[in-house]
């Protein structure tokens, strides 16, 4: 008993290394994979129909504060659309959260304060993840090439799932919001790293949304 008492710091120790040697790997990977695809100025951005919108709520779950994320990513997409860099913005996220916030009719709504047109706006309210997200703007809206809106960090994700998920895509670009630096936003790169790694068993497990059916 005592050898395996002894023993059960070393274990610990192998999994720890295993499982941070796992998260830099699919890391670095996925970077990698972005570099040359993704724009924080605008004027590099090639002309694309679709702009590809992740969604999020515009208040935080903790603290009901202004979500920076929301913000900066309407700003991006705003800037996009008037700068006749996209024609149609296509929102997918989630239309009843874990707070019961309908992601994209919020964005919808904040986009077209910002003077985006109601009729270039399309909605996906069943992109409850990023994997649903660009499965979906290809299976279900037969959108083949686009330029997602987020952070390059989330952009980064998006782009390599669109490209090694067997999806008939070309052309998919990245254009990047702005970053939050609040000490709130910290969580959410930090989250983004373990996210990184079930990138990598969605495809190997051949994840796929729950539904394909449009407009349901």
């Amino acid at each position: 008993m005592e050898t395996k008492i002894r023993g059960l710091p070393n274990a610990y120790a192998i999994i720890g290394v295993v499982c941070l040697t796992s998260i830099l790997v699919c890391n670095i990977i996925i970077v990698n994979n972005a570099k040359g695809k993704l724009f924080s100025d605008i004027e590099q951005v090639t002309t694309t129909e679709y702009g590809l919108l992740l969604g999020t709520t515009p208040q935080t779950r903790i603290g009901r504060r202004q979500n920076q994320f929301f913000k900066f990513r309407i700003e991006a997409a705003e800037h996009l659309y008037k700068a006749r860099k996209i024609k149609h913005i296509l929102i997918s996220g989630d239309e009843n959260s874990l707070d019961g916030v309908n992601e994209v009719e919020c964005m919808k709504d904040s986009l077209i304060a910002h003077g985006v047109d109601t009729n270039d706006i399309i909605l996906d309210g069943k992109g409850f993840r990023t994997l649903d997200a660009v499965v979906r703007a290809v299976k279900v809206f037969n959108i083949h090439s686009f330029v997602v809106i987020s952070q390059r960090f989330h952009n980064e994700r998006a782009i390599y799932l669109t490209e090694y998920l067997g999806l008939e895509v070309h052309d998919i670009k990245g254009y990047n919001a702005a970053d939050p630096t609040s000490k709130m936003a910290l969580m959410t790169y930090v989250r983004e790293y373990f996210a990184r790694v079930k990138v990598f068993v969605d495809i190997l497990t051949g994840k796929e949304p729950a539904t394909y059916e449009k407009g349901e």
